[in-house]
């Protein structure tokens, strides 16, 4: 039997059940033993086990299914984001997810012009979601729309080859997604047009084919003051942005 010291107890059958999944002893989509068997096993109650599993359940580890049981889950960096995100841990400030999004945008594209290397497949797929951008607009098919942006923003940030890059925004891809459909709403509410969310989209496009680093950051940079003003309405003075 796995007794474990009755300190800090809800700490060690999280480490326990970690350890289980991260080792692949517990793989994914499989079914962890029932409470009753783990809390046998452990020498521990089952409220001090049942708080562990809300832990993993939190942070992406497994999924409790009602009348079923835990099962293992494929892990993922979007869930604990989005947890953190949800429950207001991680603050819900629009200008510094901007901000962020901007940083990993430009040196994607900066390591791609770097190192040289053939891009023309993520041009061409650049190209295309742009064009399918032009045409949701165009129908008036916002949610197309927004889907597509995402898109886009994914397709740069694949440019950079950098699996941490690529896992970065794929563990913030549910955040961006609602602060991206948040500054084109208000983008084409305050111009009273889709034009600017169109040409900033295109001047990345037009200055990753051109390999111009230059016209990429001026884009990111005209776009980010935009969204400051999205934000502070009261004021197009970033200084005082920053102090609120």
């Amino acid at each position: 039997m796995e007794k474990l010291v009755r300190s800090s107890l809800t700490d060690q059958i999280f480490d326990y059940i970690r350890q289980k999944i991260l080792s692949g002893e517990w793989k994914s989509n499989e079914k962890i033993p029932s409470e009753n068997e783990l809390a046998e096993r452990l020498g521990v109650s089952r409220m001090s086990l049942r708080a562990a599993i809300q832990r993993t359940n939190a942070l992406g580890l497994t999924e409790t299914r009602v009348g079923d049981g835990t099962y293992v889950v494929d892990f993922s960096m979007r869930s604990i984001f989005k947890s953190l995100y949800d429950f207001n841990i991680l603050q819900q400030d629009f200008r510094q997810i901007n901000e962020f999004r901007m940083i990993i945008q430009i040196g994607s594209v900066r390591l791609a012009f770097m190192r040289g290397q053939d891009y023309s497949e993520e041009i061409a797929e650049l190209e295309t979601i742009y064009k399918e951008m032009e045409e949701c607009l165009k129908n008036k098919d916002y949610d197309g729309f927004y889907d597509a942006d995402y898109r886009f923003h994914e397709c740069v940030c694949n440019l950079s080859k950098n699996e941490y890059i690529i896992l970065l925004y794929e563990a913030i891809s549910s955040i961006w997604f609602e602060v991206a459909k948040s500054n084109s709403k208000r983008s084409m509410d305050m111009h009273k047009s889709e034009r600017p969310v169109l040409e900033f989209h295109k001047a990345i496009l037009e200055g990753i084919k051109e390999r111009n680093l230059d016209k990429c950051i001026e884009a990111e940079i005209e776009s980010l003051k935009r969204s400051w003003i999205y934000y502070y309405p009261d004021t197009h003075d970033k200084d005082k942005a920053d102090k609120d």
